[in-house]
């Protein structure tokens, strides 16, 4: 079954909500402070080129996955080393996801409980999920985003009230063009996870309307993403801001209201939740794909299991080393190699024009 073009928009606007209204804004008020806006504004703005190559490189064969044609454009070893780099981007990012759940659950709400049971826990849940494929992940998606799209409401609710509007002017006479460009590096690598359209190729038919409703998905993160990150400062200032891990989940815990909005937060909780679910799912479904591809089989449901056992493995060995853990999620080498991971639709669409025009000459 074929996925709509606005059901695409719904469905990669909680994939990158899952990360980045969580983790980004606090991460850029401790290195951006007051400058953190512009970091947003120019990463996202590069992560749209990241969408365009990818756009390019799946319209060079719409009807096809890019994990089977791609040989035919850098050649077969070259394809499966992209391949396995992608394979262990998926694996690594997915072990990310479960530690936070860890993280998150084991100081909330799981004191105690061995890191290892969560981790299996959550482990079956995205095993599971991911088993079903992409179509059903989309449907999934479909009903979050009602419910994402009425927690931002709520959220910026609350944070209005408590809003300093003072603070607008620093945002703009405070400015260091080291740290933002360091900084917009960071936010593209964010921004930019957009290799994986590639693996949903087959199941849609691309054309230049689905390009401006993914562009549009970029500049609707961006917003949303923009304003959370405005409420925090104006609302917990620069320092306050960076120490807070999960500051929409503090903000509500900190109302004083006692009606619905006051009381939000299993709301969000169970929002964020989902959302990452679906997040580590669809990355262990692209992992199975990049497998079955490497060995030339369409066994892919079989490496699944296989798949997420080895992401549980890696956030078991960094629920014992948590400051390990902590300098790896915040590494800038981390975010220069996601990087070099989401620019692989880039290398390919740059072969693809000087082999295509050197045929065409001949």
């Amino acid at each position: 079954m074929r996925t709509s073009k606005w059901q695409l928009f719904r469905f990669f606007i909680i994939f990158f909500n899952s990360q980045t209204t969580i983790f980004l804004i606090p991460n850029l008020i401790a290195t951006s402070s007051y400058q953190g806006w512009i970091a947003l504004l120019v990463g996202s703005l590069l992560g749209l080129i990241l969408l365009w190559f990818t756009f390019h490189v799946g319209m060079l064969r719409p009807n096809q996955a890019w994990a089977s044609f791609g040989k035919d454009i850098i050649g077969k070893w070259p394809h499966k080393f992209m391949l396995l780099l992608l394979l262990c981007w998926c694996v690594y990012y997915a072990s990310t996801d479960i530690e936070n759940f860890v993280l998150f659950f084991g100081s909330n709400y799981l004191r105690g409980t061995p890191p290892l049971f969560i981790q299996c826990v959550i482990g079956l849940v995205i095993m599971y999920t991911a088993s079903l494929g992409f179509t059903t992940m989309a449907y999934m998606a479909d009903g979050l985003f009602i419910i994402f799209f009425i927690t931002m409401i709520i959220l910026f609710n609350l944070f209005l009230p408590n809003a300093d509007f003072n603070m607008l002017p620093a945002f703009i006479h405070y400015h260091d063009p080291g740290i933002a460009l360091k900084d917009s590096i960071v936010a593209m690598s964010w921004f930019g996870e957009w290799i994986v359209l590639l693996f949903v190729v087959p199941d849609l038919k691309l054309e230049a309307k689905i390009l401006k409703r993914l562009v549009f998905t970029g500049i609707f993160l961006m917003v949303t993403v923009f304003i959370g990150w405005s409420l925090t400062m104006m609302s917990f200032g620069p320092h306050l801001g960076q120490e807070l891990q999960y500051p929409f989940l503090e903000l509500v815990r900190s109302s004083k209201q006692e009606n619905l909005l006051g009381n939000s937060d299993p709301l969000i909780i169970g929002l964020w939740s989902s959302s990452m679910f679906i997040h580590s799912s669809f990355l262990i479904y692209i992992a199975s794909r990049c497998v079955s591809s490497l060995f030339n089989t369409k066994a892919r449901k079989m490496y699944i299991p296989f798949l997420t056992l080895a992401s549980i493995t890696i956030a078991f060995l960094y629920s014992r080393h948590i400051g390990s853990y902590y300098k790896h999620y915040n590494s800038y080498a981390i975010a220069v190699i996601w990087l070099i991971v989401e620019s692989i639709p880039i290398y390919y669409a740059i072969t693809a024009f000087f082999r295509y025009r050197n045929k065409t000459a001949k």
